[in-house]
C-alpha cells in the first residue's frame, strides 16, 4: 500500500501519469509497504494468462528476489523512474523516503531494483540520467544505495509512519534488529534475481 498523502497526476505527454505528493513527506517515512493485497505470481502462472491480460499487467509488474511477479493494487504501480529518485525500495518489504519530498512533488523510485531482465531505456530527464536501465544496476548503485536507505532507517522511529500498522511482525523484528544493531542492515543486493537461462 502506498502513503495515504499521494495522488495520480499527469507527468508529461512522454512519461503520462505519476505519483503526486499531496503534503511534505519528510525523509524516513515508509512510502510503500508490500501487503497482502498485492499481487504475487511465479512465471509460470504468469505465463498462463491470456496475452491481452499478460500484456496489459506487465507494464506495472516487477520480479521481487525469488522472481515472483509483483503487482501493486493501488497507485503506487505508477511511480516513475527517476535516477535520483526520492525514494528506494528496501530488503525490508518497503520502500523508503531518502530526501525530503515537498507538497505538489512528483514521488519517483529507481527502477534499478526492480530486476528488470531487459535493458530499457530510461525517459526521467534527469541531469545524469543513466540513459539505460541494466540488470547489474544492482551491482553498480549498490553501495550508493545502501548508504542513502541505511541513513533513512535511522530516521524511521522519528517521523510519522502512516504504514506501520501494515508491516509484518517478521519485518518490524529486522528493522529493530538494524536498529539495534546497524551493522545487521539487510542490503539491497539481497534483492537481486537472476533469471536462469
Amino acid at each position: 500500500m502506498i502513503h495515504p498523502d499521494t495522488s495520480i497526476q499527469t507527468i508529461s505527454e512522454i512519461i503520462g501519469v505519476g505519483v503526486i505528493a499531496k503534503t511534505f513527506i519528510p525523509k524516513g517515512t515508509i512510502i510503500v509497504a508490500r501487503d497482502s493485497f498485492d499481487l504475487c505470481l511465479t512465471q509460470e502462472t504468469f505465463d498462463k494468462l491470456p496475452l491481452p491480460l499478460r500484456d496489459k499487467m506487465e507494464t506495472y509488474m516487477y520480479y521481487d528476489k525469488f522472481g515472483n511477479l509483483i503487482l501493486g493494487w493501488d497507485h503506487s504501480r505508477y511511480m516513475n523512474h527517476h535516477c535520483q529518485s526520492n525514494t528506494l525500495m528496501t530488503d525490508y518489504d518497503f520502500e523508503i523516503v531518502i530526501r525530503d519530498i515537498k507538497a505538489g512533488e512528483e514521488i519517483t523510485t529507481d527502477y534499478g531494483l526492480l530486476n528488470v531482465q531487459e535493458p530499457y531505456q530510461l525517459h526521467c530527464e534527469c541531469q545524469n540520467c543513466r540513459g539505460i536501465l541494466r540488470l547489474d544496476d544492482i551491482d553498480r548503485f549498490a553501495d550508493q544505495w545502501d548508504k542513502s536507505i541505511r541513513e533513512n532507517l535511522l530516521r524511521i522511529k522519528q517521523v510519522h509512519q502512516p504504514l506501520e500498522h501494515l508491516l509484518s511482525k517478521e519485518t518490524c523484528n529486522r528493522l529493530d534488529e538494524f536498529l539495534d544493531r546497524p551493522e545487521r542492515y539487510r542490503s539491497v543486493r539481497n534483492l537481486k534475481w537472476l533469471k536462469e537461462p
